[in-house]
């Protein structure tokens, strides 16, 4: 079974605004002066910046354009292995009963995907986006109900998903390493998320799963 993220990506931008100089003169005899004033705006951009799998981490430029944006979608790729067919006693002709159950699946080990989120701009939140289950080109279905995502750092969580829809916001705590000056303004969080599949009740039939889930990231 795949399941993949989608990284969204901000930038950042740093400007100074066209400036509007004056010129005077003065002359005569005797001592001079004049002046000469410059009206100068600087503006800086707000920055939003999400990383979802793996990639770069936010390096920036001393041109304040942050990094490239990137297309590259991680996969979080889950195996199921079958279980609970009896087991061979061994010798010729042996008698083993089954009961022609179809056999369960033992849970796939978990993966961590590795997440980070740099803000300027105050308050991050997170939501998670879903377009529906996961399918198979044979028409197989298993619901995201049997995912779960679950962060090592409770100032980076993850949103819940749904099976379809968009889920609840989280909120990302503002402040991280180097952030000091401006903890309530600027963000620097990063985690490790753990993605983990629970098989369903009814086995699925074999065959390859796939969906996708969107993450979002905004500010006020």
């Amino acid at each position: 079974m795949r399941l993949r993220t989608a990284c969204i990506v901000g930038s950042l931008g740093l400007a100074l605004a066209g400036a509007q100089a004056e010129q005077t003169q003065s002359q005569g005899n005797g001592s001079r002066s004049t002046t000469a004033r410059l009206d100068f705006e600087l503006r800086i951009e707000r920055m939003l910046y999400l990383r979802i799998g793996s990639g770069g981490a936010h390096a920036g430029t001393p041109a304040g354009t942050g990094p490239a944006a990137s297309a590259a979608v991680s996969s979080a790729n889950f195996t199921l292995s079958p279980a609970g067919l009896p087991d061979h006693p061994g010798g010729n002709g042996p008698t083993n009963t089954w009961g022609g159950a179809a056999p369960g699946f033992v849970a796939s080990a978990a993966v961590v995907v590795p997440v980070e989120v740099r803000s300027n701009a105050g308050q991050v939140s997170l939501v998670a986006q879903t377009a529906g289950g996961l399918t198979s080109p044979g028409g197989g279905f298993i619901s995201l109900n049997q995912l779960t995502v679950s962060s090592d750092n409770s100032s980076l969580p993850a949103p819940p998903h749904l099976a379809r829809g968009t889920g609840p916001s989280v909120n990302v705590a503002t402040g991280g390493s180097g952030t000091g000056a401006a903890g309530t303004l600027l963000t620097y969080r990063t985690a490790q998320w753990t993605l983990q599949f629970t098989p369903p009740a009814t086995p699925p039939a074999a065959g390859t799963y796939s969906s996708l889930i969107v993450y979002t990231a905004s500010s006020p």
